[in-house]
């Protein structure tokens, strides 16, 4: 079978640079493959002529996603057509977030007109928790709920057989206009037995970056209740750890296949379970992997011994959730977490000379501007090497968007084209006053962020902790980074990107390379 999965664009129609590959498509593709199926992965975010953009630039191009849905001729759309129309695929399968599900209706609509007979299946979080409003599309013939490698798999032996499509748990499909939701599926108990990522097969491989390939998972699932985190509508709140031969086996892999000396792990929470984490960072040391490595934590896990392990096993940096400089709103959303404790986490951190990455939200509904000043204080004093800011957006399944539901401040049927951390329309800041004047104070606390990201001290240590000294390659594409995101350098052909994929260009082909094996 012929195989086609599609991670929707939507950054890459704002003009914003999106290195990442699809983890949980690459997932799927490596049990296909293991399968002897053939598949492609499109990833529309991805494309290598655009330039990074800083958080005013992200917010200031957000206008041109939902211009582009409604522009049946957008280049995006066309791209896509060549795509389908040189592959030729059997099944086409489709994962989206919430902001990103009209992208992925024009997709499944695109995908329809091409071949009716093609069936279209989607998955991931939005489909788990809105999964009537997926198949109540036309386009849309079959959902999956929950964990997607088994049930996917399934699937395709269906398709090939005798369709049985009850047996399969975790599937939802229609019958006589009717929405069947077989049962959930159990959560895979030993997630060593999913087959490895496989990267071979995302389109125009060629033009990913080292680092954008080099992205790996230790663990799924979180047992946190954060309000405003959806990771366990797939994962609920149980934890699943990979062993470490099986994650020192994906990096030797990774390293020899893609030349990657730079790693992230993408764990929700990384070293939940201190016997498995030291466990897993004594075998990165005894095996001698010569790389770096960062990854995403919490304040109340670090430790002094932890810290000196990971920085011996290679790790140079950490990221951390700190959302609020205010502890009622930190309550509020369940964080399970204090200002004095987050405090103690990034002394520790920086003690041990990691370079330290924080991330923060505003808008939250219960939040006063009072707390956003809090906010802004509360990071001037932990000093992060970086820092990130998101516009608070609920994600459908949370704790606090069946509150806002319960309350009736979001419509029955929302636009979820607005529904991004990033967009300018997000604004469920109730609690402000003027609710109207939370446009102009999440600008403000955009600019404050970035002209403290934009500060020399910060760009130094930055760049100092991504080990150029084993990837030189890494300076350059950093370097290039930096001036795109600071506006200095653009890539020329931005000014007519809408012409890029133009009806008459033929020439975007799918390398044979990743098509025929």
């Amino acid at each position: 079978m012929k195989i086609l999965l599609i991670d929707p664009p939507m950054q890459s129609i704002m003009l914003a640079r999106a290195d990442w590959y699809p983890m949980s498509l690459s997932y799927l593709a490596g049990s296909a493959v293991a399968e002897g199926h053939d598949v492609l992965i499109y990833n529309g975010e991805h494309d290598k002529d655009l330039d990074y953009v800083n958080l005013t630039t992200y917010s200031n191009n957000y206008h041109l996603y939902p211009e582009a849905l409604n522009n049946v001729d957008h280049y995006a759309w066309e791209k896509y057509k060549k795509i389908l129309s040189q592959y030729k695929p059997d099944i086409i399968g489709i994962t989206a977030f919430s902001v990103k599900f009209p992208s992925a209706l024009r997709i499944a609509a695109i995908s329809k007109d091409y071949n009716p007979t093609v069936p279209v299946i989607m998955g991931g979080q939005h489909t788990t928790i809105m999964t009537d409003q997926v198949l109540n599309d036309k386009n849309i013939d079959f959902a999956v709920r929950g964990e997607g490698e088994q049930t996917f798999i399934e699937f395709i032996h269906q398709f090939e057989s005798n369709k049985s499509w009850p047996s399969i748990d975790g599937l939802c499909y229609k019958q006589n206009k009717r929405i069947i939701k077989n049962k959930n599926r159990e959560l895979i108990e030993n997630i060593d037995n999913i087959a490895y990522p496989s990267k071979e097969t995302l389109y125009d491989l060629e033009n990913y970056s080292e680092t954008s390939l080099s992205k790996l998972f230790a663990s799924r699932g979180c047992p946190y209740q954060c309000t405003y985190c959806g990771t366990q509508n797939i994962w609920t709140n149980k934890v699943r750890f990979h062993s470490p031969e099986r994650i020192i086996n994906e990096i030797k892999q990774t390293k020899k296949d893609f030349g990657c000396t730079y790693f992230t792990f993408f764990d929700d929470v990384f070293g939940l379970h201190k016997k498995n984490t030291y466990h897993l960072l004594d075998k990165m040391i005894e095996s001698n992997l010569n790389i770096n490595w960062d990854c995403l934590t919490r304040a109340n896990l670090v430790s002094d011994e932890l810290l000196i392990k990971m920085k011996n096993a290679g790790c140079k940096k950490i990221d951390m959730g700190v959302e609020s400089g205010s502890d009622k709103i930190l309550l509020d959303t369940k964080k399970g977490v204090n200002k004095k404790q987050i405090l103690r986490g990034a002394k520790l951190v920086k003690k041990h000379k990691l370079m330290l990455y924080m991330f923060f939200m505003i808008g939250l509904p219960t939040e006063t501007e009072d707390d956003v000043k809090e906010t802004k204080k509360f990071l001037k004093l932990l000093k992060p090497d970086w820092a990130g800011i998101s516009i608070f957006t609920p994600i459908p399944g949370t704790e606090i968007y069946n509150e806002l539901i319960e309350e009736n401040f979001i419509d029955e049927k929302p636009d979820f084209a607005k529904f991004s951390h990033q967009s300018p329309n997000s604004n469920f800041a109730f609690n402000m006053g003027v609710r109207e004047d939370f446009p102009a104070l999440a600008k403000e606390t955009i600019e404050f962020i970035q002209n403290y990201n934009g500060s020399l001290g910060n760009l130094i240590r930055r760049g100092m902790s991504r080990g150029y000294l084993k990837n030189p390659k890494l300076f350059l594409f950093d370097f290039v980074k930096l001036l795109t995101w600071k506006g200095i350098m653009t890539r020329s052909h931005q000014t007519s990107h809408t012409k890029f994929y133009s009806k008459s260009d033929t020439t975007t082909t799918p390398q044979k390379t990743f098509l025929i094996r």
